[in-house]
């Protein structure tokens, strides 16, 4: 059973948490909700021992495993890693194994005298192999991996070579094979399409451990929780509810959390009839009438969907444009990658103009992230050539937060891109909900929406013209994601971007699309949501 005693946190004068209290029982599922920035991510550190409190004690119970929203900065990797020795790691299958072929060298060199102590040591490890589910441990994780839709990882793949995204998969899948008795989650779903997000909704209700979970996903935390856990922004304190996160909906009269459970819900039937429409569509005239009456129905889905109150939407902000580009801004020639053997993309050819918006899309492995980085230079090319144009002043947002400083404050974070002017970065920092003692907390303690809204104030600080954004509503809330898209909407620059969120892309109104690997680029036409969902 975890059990949690009287926690307390502040960040400086800032109060977080203030004697918060719970029990997770064996076998029960939590989902911790509550505003961006009321403490979640920092609770669940706490639980996981990675962060200390002021105040408090935790109990584990004997096995448990923690996903951070944050892979890249908090799950150490081995240099030249595999994906099999990643996820072996979690068990101490990796030692088992090395332990058994050590002794079996051992054996085969060893004097008559030194036989029967070998062996029995041979024996343990053999045993220690099958307890430990060696000989179906490999196609256990082929499972997670197909299960969670990664695309383009093999066991035998070096883990340093993968997307942010396909690392926290990674790290998921992981996790799920280790199969401890608590599970903590943060955010899982950020990097999962629908069909990976609907697998793991259904493993997580049978699973048969316990489970406390932080998500955005509505739809997941209904079907897989039976206590919901709320953090209260003001009060500081956990408020419990029984049951699942529709009952807490009933219970409290949580209006705008319901609106914005049925706009999730609604979208993911429109994604699901939409899917039918495309199968339809295959069967030429014999099934015309079936496709129009559901793609009736997918338009009045599309009306009926709730609007967001505008009194809602607290972060208000623009992107402004301090100095327009040339007329060219980047173009790609005969641009390749591989990693050994393995070829990510080959041939990529496009030229990107002042003003326009491309949306790089394909599925989970296709190379979306890898094109990015190679755009940039932060990723060689086996072969071709990138040229970005004049005056091209840019704006990167990366799924990793390679762009923070962990050990900086807010403030200073953000003071660096405009120190001549501290007024208006408090100001912006302001915009994007950094107000008073918070521009004083250290970037390490931020959750993940809070990083992101910090990437992106220093974007409208620094007033690039060209935008290139990977994933940049993965760890947003709905309202949030709607605010920055309208932002983006009515940005002069220009915009590149790897995102599946089908509404961001609908505000940002992209003039083409870049299908990927296959490097073909084409109109945007509502047609590509499906894919963009899947992505």
């Amino acid at each position: 059973m975890l059990q949690v005693n009287h926690i307390k946190l502040s960040y400086g004068p800032r109060l977080i948490l203030d004697n918060v209290s719970f029990t997770v029982a064996p076998g029960e599922k939590a989902g911790l909700i509550g505003v961006n920035g009321a403490g979640k991510s920092s609770l669940l550190k706490i639980v996981a021992g990675l962060h200390e409190s002021d105040g408090g004690t935790v109990t584990l119970p004997r096995s448990f495993g923690y996903l951070s929203q944050d892979v890249a900065h908090e799950t150490p990797i081995a240099a030249g890693e595999t994906v099999r020795d990643f996820v072996f790691t979690s068990t101490g299958l990796d030692k088992a194994i090395l332990a058994y072929e050590e002794l079996s060298h051992k054996i085969a060199d060893a004097a008559n005298g030194n036989l029967p102590t070998l062996l029995e040591y041979f024996d343990n490890a053999q045993a220690a192999l099958e307890r430990l589910g060696y000989y179906d441990a490999d196609a256990r994780v082929e499972q997670l991996i197909n299960g969670l839709n990664i695309g383009g990882v093999t066991l035998d793949r070096t883990v340093s070579t993968l997307s942010g995204g396909q690392k926290t998969k990674l790290a998921l899948v992981r996790l799920l094979f280790q199969a401890p008795e608590l599970l903590l989650l943060d955010e899982p779903t950020n990097f999962l399409d629908v069909e990976a997000g609907d697998w793991l909704m259904e493993f997580l209700e049978s699973y048969k451990g316990a489970l406390l979970i932080i998500s955005h996903d509505l739809d997941l935390l209904d079907r897989s929780i039976n206590k919901v856990l709320r953090l209260n922004e003001f009060t500081h304190k956990l408020e419990e509810y029984r049951g699942t996160y529709s009952n807490y909906l009933t219970v409290t009269g949580d209006a705008l959390a319901l609106m914005e459970r049925t706009k999730q819900q609604q979208e993911r039937e429109i994604s699901r009839l939409r899917k039918t429409s495309d199968k339809l569509r295959g069967f030429g005239a014999t099934r015309v009438k079936q496709r129009i009456a559901m793609d009736k129905r997918i338009a009045s889905l599309e009306v009926s969907k709730p609007q967001l109150p505008q009194n809602s939407r607290r972060i208000k902000i623009d992107f402004p444009v301090r100095m327009p580009s040339s007329h060219l801004v980047v173009r790609a020639d005969h641009l390749s990658k591989s990693y050994g053997s393995k070829e990510i993309f080959s041939n990529i050819n496009f030229e990107i103009e002042r003003g326009q918006r491309l949306v790089i899309v394909g599925l989970n492995g296709a190379g979306k992230t890898t094109l990015l980085r190679t755009l940039l230079g932060i990723t060689p090319l086996n072969g071709g050539k990138v040229t970005m144009g004049d005056r091209v002043e840019l704006g990167y947002y990366a799924q990793e937060n390679e762009g923070l400083d962990y050990d900086n404050t807010v403030l200073n974070e953000a003071t660096e891109i405009l120190p001549e002017n501290v007024k208006r970065v408090r100001s912006i920092l302001g915009r994007f909900l950094f107000n008073g003692d918070r521009v004083f907390q250290k970037i390490e303690t931020l959750s993940g929406g809070e990083k992101t809204r910090l990437a992106l104030a220093k974007m409208v600080l620094a007033g690039p013209n060209l935008l290139v954004l990977d994933e940049p509503t993965t760890h947003l809330d709905v309202n949030s994601r709607t605010i920055i898209g309208e932002a983006l909407g009515s940005y002069n620059g220009t915009i590149i971007t790897v995102t599946h969120d089908v509404d961001f892309v609908r505000n940002v109104n992209p003039t083409t699309l870049l299908l990927m690997p296959e490097g073909r680029i084409v109109v945007y036409d509502t047609k590509y949501d499906d894919l963009l969902e899947r992505a």
